[in-house]
């Protein structure tokens, strides 16, 4: 064993979700004197490099989805299917350099399939057990889900971060079917919940806004999105503020395109969670890593599911006990009518143990080759 632990993360670059929600993990491994290595690509790198300063990385990229205006968007990424395979090869070749270079006594994998190495202890982290399909092929979730499994299987562990059922902020893509062997529950994880304490400079040009809307996801749904809020939001009578998600852009400046919406192109966590926590209107995507981090604020807000995504889709519908859900293409008729409203948030199950233990009983463990004998 070494005295100190070397960890190789290596995020998803689909969408800053699966370097946001790895930021915890990083934050204990670095407590606990691990060398940590960040294996994944921009805009994601600049997240870890902004939250953890000197931290180093990698560049590991990942397969490229692409994304449509119209139609549904689970038979395009079918139709990806061949290339997503090929990818998944590519990534196990990676993998083995990466390995040889930096010797890690683990690998993290934040939904990456082809991200593990047998002579490493190799962890994959993911909510979605299975996938949700539309009406006509539905009958297809279950072999599908037995495909899911099969890969996860193939991981020395699998960490879901939700919570047990009723609390499961994921449903039915985690607890549908009963978990595999390998997979464990370490709770919700979010940027936010480290973070709590922390004291913003200048909070009254923050809590000015009364909206907030945070941008993500794919192109071209993205700026679609964009421009139907811009189109509400420009004609009423309060301060609004756009977060576009982009971390590599200037944000020196922030542009206005009125007196009563601004534009920013990041924001750091401490500013984010203040604006998430006072703004009275948060508007959003319904990804299960903006789910988790509306979670920790206890924070309701208008979820609207990327078209087409019937992961988002679920979990808008899921969650809506909580939250406000809006069709994209229902924005001009409903959006004004829900600013300003609230979901009770009354949930105050929060175990945070789970995260930590499973962390703990990880840095106790000796390397692969001993754990197989």
């Amino acid at each position: 064993m070494k005295q100190q632990k070397t960890v190789l993360i290596c995020p998803l670059n689909w969408g800053l979700g699966h370097a946001t929600r790895d930021i915890p993990i990083v934050k204990r491994l670095r407590d606990a004197g691990c060398r940590v290595i960040i294996a994944t690509e921009a805009p994601l790198s600049t997240i870890f490099q902004e939250s953890f300063p000197g931290i180093e990385t990698d560049y590991f990229p990942g397969p490229k989805i692409r994304y449509h205006k119209s139609g549904s968007l689970l038979w395009k990424l079918l139709l990806q299917v061949p290339g997503m395979c090929y990818w998944l090869l590519k990534e196990r070749l990676a993998i083995k350099q990466l390995v040889r270079k930096y010797k890690p006594d683990c690998i993290l994998s934040d939904n990456r399939y082809g991200v593990k190495h047998k002579n490493v202890y190799s962890i994959i982290i993911t909510h979605q057990l299975m996938i949700k399909l539309p009406g006509l092929i539905r009958f297809l979730e279950k072999p599908l889900h037995l495909f899911v499994k099969w890969l996860i299987q193939a991981f020395d562990e699998c960490w879901v971060p939700d919570n047990p059922r009723p609390d499961s902020l994921a449903g039915d893509l985690a607890h549908k079917y009963p978990f595999p062997e390998n997979a464990k529950l370490i709770g919700p994880i979010s940027r936010f919940m480290d973070n709590g304490d922390s004291v913003v400079q200048n909070r009254t040009d923050l809590t000015k806004y009364k909206n907030l809307v945070v941008l993500s996801g794919p192109e071209p749904q993205r700026s679609i999105l964009k421009k139907l809020l811009i189109s509400q939001l420009s004609v009423i009578d309060e301060k609004s503020i756009i977060l576009c998600g982009n971390p590599d852009e200037n944000q020196k400046t922030n542009e206005k395109m009125s007196d009563n919406l601004t534009f920013v192109p990041h924001l750091n966590p401490e500013k984010l969670r203040l604006l998430m926590s006072d703004c009275p209107t948060v508007i959003c995507r319904s990804g299960y890593s903006s789910i988790m981090d509306l979670w920790f604020l206890k924070k309701s807000a208008i979820l609207i599911p990327t078209p087409g995504q019937t992961e988002q889709e679920y979990l808008a519908e899921h969650n809506k006990n909580r939250h406000f859900y809006i069709r994209q293409e229902d924005i001009p008729e409903k959006l004004i009518g829900s600013i300003g409203k609230n979901q009770v948030y009354s949930d105050a199950y929060c175990n945070q143990s789970l995260l930590q233990r499973a962390i703990d009983t990880l840095l106790l463990r000796g390397d692969k080759n001993q754990l197989h004998h």
